[in-house]
């Protein structure tokens, strides 16, 4: 895996430069994508199409602004990202299952399908019909990933999702309460829609699945997906990376969530610059002390 770790730091080295010095590496991408985002985007709110390859050698078509900073280093560029895509370098290996619940558009998934490959599988949720599309055009014909376009939960059914205008479809979530202290909130509107939503063990138990990690990023979500985990907590066990908020962000759910996980025997980690998992038993103070508002933490069985 040394020309991954070795082009992921090549994307490190880009997030972390001066404006100058991302100009001089894609001169013409770099003011184009600027431009966009700044001048043209706030008038049309149509986003730009553009396909791009990722640091690890898969094409991906992307949407700016949202996905300016893949654009630009052919990677996803905050770090804690970063950090994430060294762990997982590190930990999936040929034949692997991995699950994707928060895909967006496909950044994470197809990372995880390089590193499984034909004899593992890669399983991607995502609830918002647009990033969906976007996710499916990206990983079509690539044989270890299936796309689902799934809310998950704690029960079986339909419930209410939320999806933002491109540029913040980050934030897509059932719950858009936490966002509407944010200047943006009210020139981008959500759009209500309804999604279909199972749960973790139904989808384990239907395919057959022994996943090795899951990611789970849902924005506000993550104790319902929690919940709906319960007996593949205490089977499978796999390793699960979530994203996990500062008090300041109104991390209550986060909190219960890793409850739960912790009383099926989980142990809580966070990942460091080099991709390894560092015990993190107070995840609140652990945010405090790095002035971060949030983090992916990982949690495993001993």
């Amino acid at each position: 895996m040394y020309p991954l770790t070795r082009a992921l730091t090549n994307v490190e080295r880009l997030a972390r430069a001066s404006k100058l010095q991302r100009f001089l590496a894609h001169p013409v991408r770099y003011t184009w994508a600027i431009l966009f985002r700044q001048l043209v985007y706030p008038r049309t709110r149509r986003p730009a199409y553009q396909k791009v390859e990722t640091f690890f050698g898969l094409p991906m078509r992307v949407a700016l602004p949202a996905a300016t900073d893949i654009y630009l280093t052919g990677g996803k560029s905050h770090d804690s990202e970063i950090r994430l895509a060294r762990f997982l370098i590190q930990n999936l290996k040929p034949g692997d299952q991995f699950l994707d619940i928060g895909a967006h558009f496909g950044y994470f998934t197809l990372l995880a399908a390089k590193l499984v490959g034909t004899s593992g599988r890669v399983l991607a949720f995502e609830a918002s019909s647009i990033n969906f599309s976007l996710l499916q055009e990206n990983t079509a014909g690539i044989e270890p990933i299936s796309c689902f376009q799934r809310a998950l939960s704690d029960q079986e059914g339909t419930l209410t999702f939320y999806q933002f205008p491109i540029q913040f479809s980050e934030y897509n979530s059932r719950d858009i309460t936490q966002y509407q202290h944010e200047p943006w909130f009210r020139k981008y509107a959500p759009e209500k829609i309804t999604v279909p939503a199972v749960t973790i063990d139904f989808i384990v138990k239907q395919e057959e699945l022994t996943p090795k990690i899951i990611k789970i990023d849902v924005e506000g979500g993550e104790l319902q997906v929690i919940k709906g985990g319960a007996q593949t907590w205490s089977g499978v066990a796999p390793i699960i990376v979530m994203e996990y908020l500062a008090p300041t962000r109104l991390n209550a759910t986060h909190q219960q969530a890793l409850l739960i996980l912790q009383q099926s025997g989980y142990e809580t980690f966070a990942i460091n610059t080099a991709g390894a998992l560092i015990p993190c038993p107070e995840p609140e103070h652990y945010l405090k002390i790095n002035k971060l508002d949030s983090d992916n933490l990982v949690l495993r069985k001993s």
